[in-house]
């Protein structure tokens, strides 16, 4: 059971992710299939660009939890191992400073809201309830920073770059179809 919440939790953006994209998709289709037909829906744009920019945000968070958000690191390829680390935690306490700056600043745009709501046009939501995603993702994605330094530092565990695992694997398929084809 701890293994199971221990893995909801490490992938719950993953999961939220993997929903609001499908939510917004089908939305987006649905309005253009009832376009197409003669009737539309005012609501389903605006929540449909609501669940995409959540998309976004959380998958920023996600990005952060696999070490996978771009980073410029071709200074560091000349330099040794120690002094690259020590760059990029510097630049992670910095991101991490960032990232519960946009948290609270998230948290004062969504207390203005409760003080003096605003509705949406379409769906007359409180956009304040809307706006919590600022603060949330903002402080999930701060967890998440400390969360992979305390992984590389602490534990001393490498964590694989996706990208690069995703090449190594295109380049093994490759290598793979190159001698099914020749046999």
């Amino acid at each position: 059971m701890k293994k199971f919440l221990v893995s909801c939790l490490d992938h719950f953006e993953s999961y939220l992710c993997q929903f609001l994209l499908v939510f917004f998709v089908v939305v987006v289709f649905m309005q253009i299939i009832l376009r197409f037909v003669g009737h539309s829906l005012p609501w389903t744009e605006e929540i449909a660009r609501f669940a995409f920019i959540w998309f976004i945000l959380f998958g920023a968070c996600y990005a952060t939890r696999l070490c996978a958000l771009n980073r410029v690191t071709l200074q560091f390829s000349r330099m040794p191992r120690r002094v690259t680390d020590i760059f990029l935690f510097i630049s992670d306490m910095i991101w991490l400073a960032f990232s519960l700056m946009m948290a609270w600043q998230g948290y004062l745009a969504v207390m203005d809201l409760r003080e003096f709501p605003y509705a949406t046009p379409a769906l007359d939501w409180d956009l304040g309830m809307i706006y919590l995603v600022f603060p949330l993702s903002f402080l999930l994605m701060a967890i998440r920073i400390l969360q992979v330094n305390y992984i590389k530092f602490v534990l001393k565990q490498e964590i694989a770059d996706p990208d690069q695992e995703a090449i190594k694997e295109s380049q093994s398929a490759l290598l793979d179809d190159g001698k099914g084809g020749a046999a």
